[in-house]
Order: C-alpha cells, then structure tokens, then sequence
C-alpha cells in the first residue's frame, strides 16, 4: 500500500509557499518600479503590450480560485464519483482508502468482489440498500457541487468592463457580469464547504479510532472555504 509521508508534504507545501512568496515579490517589485511612470504612460504601455489581465474580458474571472479549485475540488471529485458509480471500489493509488470505506460502511452494502468483505458480508448486501441510496446521494450532491465550482472557475470569462455610451462618455462596468456570476457560486460553495468542514470536524475524533486521520482532508476543504470566500465576498 503506497502511503505519501508527512515529511513529503511538509516539503511541498514549503515549496508552494516559497513559489507563491517569490511570486508576491516580483510582483511587488515591478509595481514599485512603475511607479514613477505616469498614468497615461501606464494606458499606453497596457494597450501595446494588450496582456492586460485586468483588463482582459476573455480572463478567467479569477486565476487563484480556479487553481485551488482544480486542486481541491478534482478530489472531492473524485472520490465523489466513486462513491456514486462504484461504490465499495478501493482506489489503490489514496491512501487508507480501504479504512475510508470501511469506516463509512461501504463494505456493508457494497463489499468488493473475491474478498473477505464479500465472504462475510456478501449475503447480508441486500439489507443495506438504503445505506447505499443514502451513500450515492451524497455523492451526487458533492459531484454537482464541484460542477458548480469548475463552471463558475473555468466555464466563462470575466466580460467587457465598457457598458455602453452614455452622452457620448464611456460608462464602465466594475463589477463584470463572469466576475459576479462566479461570485455568486463561490459564495454559496463557501457555505457548502463550511458545513462540509464541519461535518468533518464532528467525525475527526470517530475517525481516529479506525485510524484514519482527517487533519489533511480538514486543511483542504478549509483552504478552498478561505479562498471561496475571500473572493466571493470581498
């Protein structure tokens, strides 16, 4: 069973923070160093360069959801599918997920073929419908709530900033309509991730008598909840 040690993901995420560090620095640096043109110098040297993100209207509404969003949800995706279209299948590539399913009953219902679960289990499956009605419908909620996150990230752009001409002046539109529609979405998947969390954190000290830890199933879903809402609300 291939199992990724703490001390590789500890790694990692010090490597992601340093790429993201390096990042908000140069960023920082390239604004000091535009500083000192002035504002009609800046439109003219944005317009030749025309890869204006800001000003883009073919631009993801925003690049940082959509990378945590792809990261996260692809998941949450994931195991949600399974759940839903295989249920009791163990995905030998994530760790303790054999103790995942077990823990949530899924070899009561849908014990893997050729296996112990299924010698002992097998004849008693059939009891268990509802257990595994209840076990696919979260799923399908979990998948539909990822589609949401990965059209509101990916399915349109930002927009056209200009409204129109109004009295022979341009009008511009702040708020875009991708931006706010994507806003909309985050601000509700912020709430789902929120309940998720929660449910999370309720069953973390269960989990842990059938030794499988949640700290990192908490960090995800609390990261992407920080980020949903940090974007959908401010």
């Amino acid at each position: 069973r291939w199992i990724i040690p703490d001390r590789v993901l500890v790694i990692v995420s010090l490597v992601e923070a340093l790429v993201f560090g390096l990042f908000l620095v140069r960023r920082r640096m390239d604004r000091k160093n535009l500083g000192s043109v002035t504002k009609v110098e800046k439109t003219e040297i944005m317009a030749a360069a025309g890869n204006d993100p800001l000003d883009n209207p073919r631009s993801l509404p925003s690049r940082i959801v959509g990378r945590t969003v792809l990261i996260v949800s692809s998941l949450i995706a994931l195991v949600s599918v399974r759940d839903l279209f295989f249920p009791g299948t163990i995905l030998s590539f994530l760790p303790r997920d054999d103790i995942y399913l077990e823990w949530t009953g899924a070899f009561l219902h849908s014990p893997p073929p050729d296996s112990v679960e299924a010698d002992e289990q097998g004849l008693e499956a059939p009891l268990f419908a509802g257990d595994k009605f209840v076990s696919q419908l979260m799923g399908l909620y979990l998948c539909l709530g990822c589609l949401l996150k990965f059209v509101s990230a990916f399915g349109w752009s930002k927009g056209n900033r200009v409204m129109g001409i109004i009295a022979g002046k341009r009008v511009e539109n702040v708020e875009r309509s991708g931006v706010v529609s994507s806003r909309l979405i985050w601000r509700t998947q912020a709430f789902g991730d929120m309940m998720l969390l929660g449910m999370l954190r309720l069953f973390t000290p269960a989990a842990k008598t059938a030794s499988l830890d949640l700290r990192w199933h908490l960090m995800l879903v609390a990261y992407e909840m920080f980020i949903l809402a940090l974007y959908g609300f401010w």
